[in-house]
């Protein structure tokens, strides 16, 4: 292949270029080493898939020459994975338009798919493409208009407005927190008197109005018995106890 053939930096503008400049020559070229159409087919159309993801790092003077590498290494390798019977033989093949064509058309549909952007994508070095590169291959797959920033402006306002209402609006009459219940609450006393009647003393005590703090508590009949003198309350005790019988007692 002659030094004038190719000479620019390979892009996706003028890939086409590259190819109809090129496809000619070498499909005889390939076809000479794989002796069948179809894996010749195969071996050019993978080969430009390969310089064209290479394209970043393959200067403009030395696309001819690395495309040329590629499609030998893509030759040899496809004759040895599908190998034919060596005692058969193939006559020569010129490339008509109707495949030049059909190739064509493959090569720039696994181009323009999304999963050959993103492989491409994730498989592009960072370190040795820079940070440009990287950039353009993300306008590439998600391409940055004035329309799509202003649908997200939109869909971000959408989303915080739904997620405020469902927030607001079912407690907008209801009243989360009982306000009266916290401040007014009884008194010390009236919770002890109270919780006494769950305790197990069988004690029954009233509550006192106010003014009464000082006087005595009074049963719920209302009558009051007079207290009982110790001396009296000590001979009731010995009524009612039984002497214990001693040994030296008669």
């Amino acid at each position: 292949m002659a030094d004038d053939l190719w000479n620019a930096q390979l892009t996706r503008e003028n890939f086409k270029d590259f190819y109809m400049s090129t496809v000619v020559m070498v499909y005889p070229s390939v076809y000479k080493i794989t002796k069948e159409a179809t894996r010749c087919e195969n071996a050019i159309v993978k080969s430009y898939l390969d310089v064209y993801s290479k394209r970043a790092a393959i200067p403009g003077d030395k696309v001819i020459y690395v495309f040329g590498d590629i499609l030998l290494e893509n030759a040899k390798h496809i004759v040895e994975e599908y190998p034919l019977p060596a005692d058969m033989t193939y006559a020569d093949r010129l490339l008509d338009e109707y495949t030049r064509n059909s190739m064509l058309e493959k090569i720039t549909a696994k181009i323009d798919s999304k999963t050959f952007k993103m492989a491409e994508f994730i498989s592009t070095d960072v370190k040795k493409t820079g940070m440009t590169m990287v950039t353009r291959k993300k306008n590439d797959i998600f391409a940055v208009t004035p329309l799509l920033v202003l649908e997200i402006i939109v869909l971000s306002v959408i989303i915080w407005m739904v997620s405020y209402a469902a927030v607001t609006v079912p407690y907008t009459k209801d009243v989360l927190i009982n306000e009266k219940g916290i401040f007014e609450n009884s008194s010390v006393q009236e919770q002890f008197i109270s919780a006494m009647g769950y305790f197990p003393l069988n004690v029954k005590f009233v509550e006192q109005t106010p003014g009464e703090e000082g006087g005595e508590a009074v049963p719920e009949g209302g009558e009051t018995e007079p207290a009982q003198p110790e001396a009296q309350i000590a001979a009731s005790l010995a009524e009612t106890t039984e002497p214990e019988i001693s040994a030296t007692s008669g």
